[in-house]
């Protein structure tokens, strides 16, 4: 897929994987719409040295409301089409459990439930999304009776890794839905990458946040299609079994529509 001339919306796009991934897109694209969670002007050092054309959009995600303000904002700056979303806003697991102001476990909607907003909002006006998970998706289960771990069993990490579960199962039940042609969806781990979040929660340096936008962009330039396929930094490869369970991903999308209900928004 070739980015020249074409709009791209990156989220999380002011620390880490996603600023590196700004750095190597602006100049090479049409349209660079970025989010971050900051005021324009704590972040005008990283977006006046950007070339080409770029919009900054600020949401906090944890506001439900904020994200959904997030995608009209993103309608509006994309003049009616978004070639490539990469959802790539994240945080680490709390150290203790934490809900955002909307109720739910902070991670939870920060990572996925954010995603699936973006998604779903701009589904008829995307052409490729490419949302990035992790390879902890591996090593959890959904816990669909209680996703956002209300009823014990908390760790930082398990609710990192049951976040990114969320995102490829949420992956894979929307690659279903879309034709593969004018629309499609992937989801991949874009390496072990040194940043704020590994480090709060894993204590390991990992790879250059520069290795991790590459991988992510290698991905997102691939031609044909790359619908409902998920990638091991740049290998397509098998994800969780679970993700790939159509009863799972059926019940995934009820509780969300559940958790999305006051803001008006049904993934399904």
């Amino acid at each position: 897929m070739d980015l020249t001339d074409r709009t791209v919306v990156l989220t999380g796009a002011t620390d880490g994987i996603g600023r590196a991934t700004a750095l190597q897109l602006a100049g090479r694209v049409g349209h660079l719409i970025l989010h971050g969670p900051q005021p324009r002007g704590d972040v005008a050092g990283l977006l006046d040295g950007l070339a080409g054309r770029v919009t900054y959009l600020q949401a906090d995600y944890c506001h439900l409301d904020q994200v959904a303000g997030l995608a009209a904002d993103v309608k509006v700056a994309a003049t009616g089409r978004v070639d490539l979303l990469i959802n790539n806003a994240a945080r680490p697991g709390a150290p203790q459990r934490e809900r955002t102001a909307d109720g739910i476990e902070a991670t939870l909607q920060t990572n996925y439930l954010s995603t699936v907003v973006l998604c779903t909002t701009l589904r008829n006006f995307v052409g490729r999304v490419l949302n990035i998970a992790s390879a902890t998706h591996l090593t959890v289960d959904l816990g669909l009776d209680d996703l956002g771990l209300a009823s014990g069993g908390y760790s930082a990490v398990t609710a990192y890794a049951r976040s990114k579960l969320a995102i490829v199962t949420y992956s894979c039940w929307l690659a279903g839905r879309l034709d593969g042609e004018r629309a499609q969806v992937a989801s991949m781990h874009p390496g072990v990458i040194r940043s704020r979040l590994l480090s709060q929660m894993f204590s390991i340096e990992g790879a250059p946040p520069e290795r991790g936008a590459a991988n992510i962009l290698h991905v997102a330039r691939l031609p044909g299609s790359i619908n409902g396929r998920y990638f091991d930094e740049r290998e397509p490869t098998r994800p969780s079994p679970t993700a790939e369970d159509p009863a799972v991903q059926r019940e995934l999308l009820d509780r969300t529509a559940d958790l999305l209900a006051p803001i008006g928004i049904d993934p399904r």
